[in-house]
């Protein structure tokens, strides 16, 4: 199996016209979304209302953490596992709900990278996610 995404282009206030690699997952088997592939981040990341849109819910026995980002800011998760999908590839992963809005989607390397070569295409624009 081998599926590649285009970059995506963004604004940037400081460097103007950027480009960022993304992949579409589908979430609990129906749900897509755009992610930002980050391989500088432990675990995938998803805001409160794309968590409550796949159904999560906090239960009493969920343990609040805390999980810092490259500014060193926090930010309040608990940690869950989901069925993804990207491609024709199934499987189950753990995310990082984020207790608040103001969060990118990523596509972190926990449960998710080590079932993949993960290729960064800078000068094609393309992340590629391979089986074989």
């Amino acid at each position: 199996m081998r599926i590649s995404f285009p970059y995506l282009k963004e604004q940037s206030r400081i460097f103007g016209t950027v480009t960022r690699p993304i992949a579409r997952v589908i979430l609990q088997r129906k749900y897509p979304q755009w992610m930002y592939v980050d391989s500088g981040a432990d675990i995938s990341l998803i805001p409160l209302s794309v968590g409550r849109l796949i159904g999560l819910t906090r239960t009493r026995e969920d343990r609040l953490q805390r999980i810092f980002g490259i500014s060193r800011s926090s930010v309040s998760i608990i940690v869950k596992k989901i069925s993804m999908r990207i491609g024709p590839s199934e499987f189950n992963a753990r995310v990082a709900w984020s207790q608040v809005e103001q969060v990118p989607l990523l596509l972190g390397r926990m449960d998710v990278f080590p079932r993949f070569s993960v290729t960064f295409k800078e000068r094609n624009q393309l992340t590629t996610f391979s089986t074989s």
